[in-house]
């Protein structure tokens, strides 16, 4: 899955309480119908556990589990109960699955209904960006303006001027406009973010010092492990990350990934996160995943070297996501293609 779905996931969550926004993880009734494989959700599943379901999912091992399902479900409740949470959450299951033409549309229904309805303002806004349509994004940012606090307003407005302007200057302005007040994890995200991409790492992870990872969203655990590999500290990433789940199995691929750049660096004997990677990557192809697209060039960019490859997927990704992240991963493989021509 691209990061900017778990990022737009993790940013809607942690900004605004219009629904269950700091909800535990769900536990299904004792009568809910959830067969072995997790083939079947009952229809009586309320809104409320649903929304619970969908928040959870930003959360490791948790990111597709039950997707398909959650997105059938929400699909029959809209079709018969149009409400404005019904089509909030519909819109954010299309949007996991990089429809992002069908999420547009009921998310814009939902505003027809409720012009300040700021979870769809903030959902819209993720997907023009992730589109690479910033004087959209920006629309839908500005639309918050005197509905949410001015910090989380901000933050969505500089977040996609940094897409296509001087991430310097939306990083200085989002410091002054916080001038050191207290921050949410959204936008100490997209702070650390913005520092990550101008290669100042000590200070991206100063952004991300008080997070606990077991706790945060996998976006955030992303950008963490990429910093500690930037600052030349793979070890760190093995430590932390190797325990994030009991159920290795269920590591989201960008995570597995990380793991498995953190384990080359060392240069292990062991190649236990290579190999669980490679098993991966290996399904993901004969899936011909584009899901994961970014996940797969930049395992050919940075685990097993394959100029080809990692060029076929950056395409891939660059057809679905045209943020700065992704721009520099299919710059990365064009670069890749020359120098070993």
């Amino acid at each position: 899955m691209h990061l900017s779905i778990f990022k737009s996931v993790a940013f809607i969550t942690l900004c605004l309480t219009t629904f269950a926004l700091s909800a535990a993880p769900f536990t299904p009734k004792d009568d809910a119908v959830i067969a072995n494989s997790n083939s079947t959700l009952s229809a009586s599943l309320s809104v409320e556990e649903i929304n619970t379901l969908v928040t959870n999912s930003q959360y490791v091992g948790q990111t597709e589990r039950l997707q398909g399902l959650l997105k059938t479900r929400l699909a029959q409740l809209y079709k018969h109960t149009p409400s404005s949470q019904i089509g909030y959450l519909y819109a954010r299951a299309l949007q996991k699955e990089h429809l992002f033409n069908e999420a547009i549309d009921i998310a814009n229904n939902v505003l027809i209904k409720e012009p300040q309805h700021s979870n769809s303002h903030l959902l819209l806004a993720n997907i023009f960006m992730t589109q690479g349509k910033f004087a959209q994004a920006k629309k839908h940012c500005v639309a918050l303006i005197g509905h949410v606090s001015t910090i989380t307003a901000s933050t969505c407005v500089l977040d996609v001027q940094s897409q296509h302007e001087s991430v310097l200057d939306s990083y200085q302005a989002l410091v002054k406009i916080i001038n050191n007040n207290q921050t949410s994890l959204a936008t100490n995200h997209v702070l650390s973010e913005m520092s990550y991409r101008l290669n100042n790492y000590k200070q991206a992870l100063s952004h991300l010092q008080s997070v606990d990872l077991v706790q945060a969203p996998v976006s955030l655990i992303v950008l963490w492990a990429d910093i500690q590999i930037a600052l030349n500290q793979p070890q760190q990433v093995l430590n932390t990350l190797s325990v994030l789940l009991p159920d290795k199995g269920n590591l989201e691929d960008a995570i597995l990934l990380r793991l498995s750049i953190a384990e080359k660096k060392l240069n292990k004997r062991d190649k236990k996160w290579q190999n669980t990677m490679a098993q991966r990557v290996t399904l993901r192809e004969l899936r011909k995943d584009s899901f994961h697209a970014s996940d797969l060039a930049k395992y050919y960019l940075d685990v097993q070297p394959n100029r080809e490859k990692a060029l076929y997927w950056a395409h891939i990704n660059w057809q679905q996501a045209k943020m700065s992240t992704d721009e520099q991963l299919l710059i990365q493989a064009k670069a890749m293609q020359r120098d070993t021509l």
